[in-house]
């Protein structure tokens, strides 16, 4: 059944392709720490710690410069704990805020680290810097600040960092410098976040045909795509068809309904019609029509996501056409999957003329060649359920154009051949175009039509577009252009089910 075979509680055996379940601990402060042992022996108590309690995979993000934050770096590398650094400008143009000693380090941070990202945009060091600890508050489930209590501007930004953590909800740990205090801000229970829940209802899902990959670097995101993927195909014929149910019963009910009025034995047909109506009116919660479709909602918006993410596997830089702040629901899937890029070494992308090669033929061309065939399928089905409803209505109106002139050419006395089943077939025959032009609703075939239809001539405007730049920074515009037109529609799907989930048990 389909229940049984999709519900993540009635799998027996544990589901073996699994995206790893992320948490991002985040590291802001300014200045030298007087004491460098007991600072490192700090952090790296708190780094061992948090390791240990992290459910699943844990990796680190800081901006680097003297001082704190590169011994902060050094503990993540001692402790093998994954490192992302951000700088505020190309190594090149913040050499000169280092010392021979410190740059050395530095060198060695930037080498053992699984990725380095440019984030400042300003020519101004201490705007740059503050971006840098923007964008490390925005990527961290936990936050560690240290400040040295000395006055400067710097020590006032890493209040402000502090201090946008705090608002937007994120747990804190706070050094104090003089001290050597460690107050914590918040529950650490919250640097889990909720939005794993949904990764990990995803990750439970049965395997289908996929299998656990091991190699190349991106096996393990496209094995659990084809999972969630088969999943949310599996659903959306079922839930269609499912739908339909209700109407075709509803539909016999009336009809049999109205041959009561014509039969002798009408109590058997009255019966009948009434046992339809409650089935009909009973069959949505009896099939779980909405559960389905929830069922469906998740799983398809989860597979197209990840879709667009395999699509910039060889794009440099992480994954940001979608992110938290649009489905926060995914988040902890797309840090995952941006995880793995940046710990397999994807993240500098592949050569540009490869990439666009792979871009047009698998994203671009693919697409609009599912569009064109959907797009035909959805006026097929349209016009053969619109013929159908018509040629009901034509056969009806025949009908009732016969009867009634039967009646006036024999007279009111004379006996009508079928007059007790014609009446009963016209009502049938309407019923029948009733049921026709409600389908056609059900399938969404016109609406259909009309976005594939647009959604393919748009891809075709953006792919001569493409085809022509020479860029990374251009044609990545263009490419996300592309993908979040791909996505739009899978933003109303998740709006449909809004903060409804389905048990995870």
């Amino acid at each position: 059944m389909f229940g049984s075979s999709l519900s993540p509680s009635a799998s027996h055996q544990p589901a073996a392709v699994r995206l790893p379940l992320v948490q991002t601990i985040g590291f802001v402060g300014h200045g030298v720490p007087p004491d460098e042992l007991k600072f490192r022996a700090l952090v790296c108590q708190l780094l061992r710690e948090r390791k240990t309690a992290a459910p699943g995979a844990i990796y680190a993000i800081c901006p680097i410069a003297p001082g704190a934050a590169m011994l902060f770096a050094e503990c993540c590398l001692q402790l093998e704990i994954p490192l992302r650094v951000l700088l505020p400008a190309s190594s090149d143009n913040i050499r000169s805020g280092f010392d021979e000693s410190n740059w050395l380090r530095a060198e060695k941070v930037l080498a053992g680290a699984m990725s380095v990202a440019v984030t400042g945009n300003h020519e101004i060091r201490n705007e740059s810097y503050y971006e840098c600890g923007v964008e490390t508050v925005q990527h961290s489930q936990l936050l560690i600040a240290w400040q040295d209590g000395e006055p400067s501007a710097e020590a006032d930004r890493t209040q402000e960092i502090v201090r946008l953590a705090q608002e937007t909800g994120k747990p804190v740990i706070s050094l104090r410098g003089r001290t050597g205090a460690v107050e914590v801000i918040a529950n650490l229970a919250d640097a889990q976040p909720a939005d794993d829940a949904e990764l990990q209802f995803l990750n439970a899902l049965p395997d289908a045909s996929a299998r656990p990959a091991e190699q190349p670097a991106i096996a393990l995101p496209r094995a659990w795509f084809q999972k969630i993927d088969e999943i949310a195909s599996q659903c959306a014929p079922q839930v269609r068809r499912m739908a339909s149910i209700p109407i075709v019963f509803t539909a016999i009910a009336a009809i049999a309904s109205g041959a009561a009025a014509r039969n002798p034995d009408a109590f058997a047909w009255l019966a009948a019609s009434a046992a339809l109506g409650v089935f009909a009116a009973a069959l949505p919660s009896v099939l779980r029509l909405r559960q389905r479709q929830i069922l469906w909602v998740r799983t398809r918006s989860a597979a197209e996501v990840c879709r667009s993410f395999l699509a910039l596997w060889a794009a440099p830089g992480l994954y940001e056409v979608i992110g938290p702040e649009t489905i926060p629901e995914l988040s902890g899937m797309l840090r995952s999957l941006n995880f793995l890029k940046m710990e397999q070494g994807s993240v500098n992308g592949a050569p540009l003329e490869e990439f666009k090669a792979q871009y047009r033929g698998d994203r671009i061309s693919a697409q609009i060649e599912y569009f064109s065939r959907q797009s035909r399928r959805s006026a097929r089905d349209g016009r053969r359920l619109k013929w159908s409803a018509s040629l009901c209505i034509l056969l009806a109106v025949f009908a009732v154009v016969w009867w009634l002139g039967a009646k006036v050419l024999l007279g009111a006395g004379h006996p009508i051949p079928g007059r007790r089943w014609i009446p009963l077939a016209i009502s049938g025959l309407f019923q029948i175009a009733t049921i026709s032009g409600a389908l056609v609703v059900v399938h969404d075939c016109d609406r259909r039509e009309r976005r594939y239809q647009e959604l393919s001539a748009r891809l075709e405007t953006w792919g001569k577009e493409f085809e022509a730049l020479r860029t990374w920074a251009a044609i990545l515009k263009v490419v996300t252009r592309v993908e979040r037109a791909l996505l739009v529609e899978m933003l109303e799907w998740r709006s449909f089910i809004g903060n409804t989930r389905l048990p995870r048990k």
